[in-house]
């Protein structure tokens, strides 16, 4: 498995949102204030690795407006490199809202994205084709939503995964299936697209049962390799319940970290995803990797904000049961 060497970083690409966040829970019609935020899968995880002290580049397109300016300052804020963030026309940044409702305050989530540049085609990511080799990306990742958004952004996403996996950069794929974008058989599609480029395949428990009905890691792991799958292993998260990984039909398991207050769950995935990543690229064992996911996912649900609550590398460290005796 690669490693961060110098001069090179993770590279996560997707398309960015606008999320306004209200000020208070209820429905949206009842709420007077909102807050802007940046968001989007990949630019969440992203900004979880780089808080993590992993070299990250993020590349999306945004609109020539202020919220694609929010976007780009948004990253280079948390330090990822923002090169490959590209304002294009036509288009205009999408946005969704939040709202949370109910005796548990569950989050709902509205999206105005159908004119954003990656979802009308006006994304042409030239300069990233360029600088897909070994000594620049030591890992790639993205997730299903940037094929659903539109068929423009699908063919430059396969094609990212299909040059990474050509010249030997690890990449991994995290379904992230939303049934508001595609139907069922579009994401079966995407699936079965992307499968042979992948070095790790990951999904949540509901998404197994959706895609493959099956929750054990070893079934899918088996479902995949017969649909050309020639990677590493597939990785289910399991929310509350932990994350479980089958590599080549050997079994990784890891309990959730309990969290006492959970304001917002948004974002939790994406921020496993950076933890993980980051321990595998630091050389840890698998377990240990996942423990540091558990970990930032735990603290993604204190917070408001998508990443807003990520953890430092040297808040990672303290959680991680204190020990001092983990690989750096």
């Amino acid at each position: 498995m690669s490693k961060i060497t110098h001069g090179t970083k993770v590279l996560t690409f997707g398309e960015p949102l606008i999320a306004w966040v209200p000020s208070a829970p209820g429905v949206i019609s009842a709420s007077h204030q909102f807050r802007p935020y940046a968001a989007g899968a990949e630019l969440n995880t992203a900004i979880g690795l780089a808080r993590l002290g992993i070299p990250v580049a993020y590349a999306c397109g945004v609109g020539q407006d202020p919220f694609g300016t929010l976007i780009r300052k948004a990253v280079q804020a948390e330090g990822v490199d923002a090169q490959y963030v590209e304002e294009v026309t036509p288009g205009s940044t999408g946005v969704l809202f939040k709202q949370w409702t109910g005796l548990q305050a569950s989050t709902s989530v509205f999206y105005y994205r159908s004119t954003s540049p990656m979802a009308i085609g006006s994304w042409e990511p030239e300069a990233l084709y360029k600088d897909l080799t070994p000594n620049t990306f030591a890992w790639v990742h993205s997730t299903g939503i940037t094929w659903a958004i539109g068929e423009q952004s699908r063919r430059h996403a396969t094609a990212i995964l299909k040059s990474s996996h050509e010249v030997g950069i690890p990449t991994s794929f995290d379904v992230n299936v939303r049934r508001k974008l595609a139907y069922l058989d579009t994401w079966h599609s995407i699936v079965a697209e992307v499968l042979p480029y992948l070095t790790w395949f990951l999904l949540g428990d509901e998404e197994a049962s959706l895609l493959f009905h099956t929750e054990s890691a070893t079934v899918l792991e088996t479902a995949i390799r017969n649909l050309g799958f020639t990677g590493e292993g597939v990785l289910l998260k399991r929310g509350i319940q932990g994350a479980e990984l089958s590599c080549r039909g050997e079994v990784t398991r890891v309990p959730a970290k309990a969290v006492t207050n959970v304001v917002d769950t948004v974002g939790a995935g994406d921020g496993f995803n950076a933890g993980w990543i980051a321990g595998m690229l630091r050389g840890w064992s698998i377990e240990d990797a996942f423990r540091l996911g558990a970990v930032v996912g735990a603290f993604a649900v204190t917070s408001v904000g998508d990443h807003d609550g990520y953890p430092t590398w040297a808040e990672a460290l303290q959680e991680l049961d204190g020990r001092e005796n983990v690989l750096r």
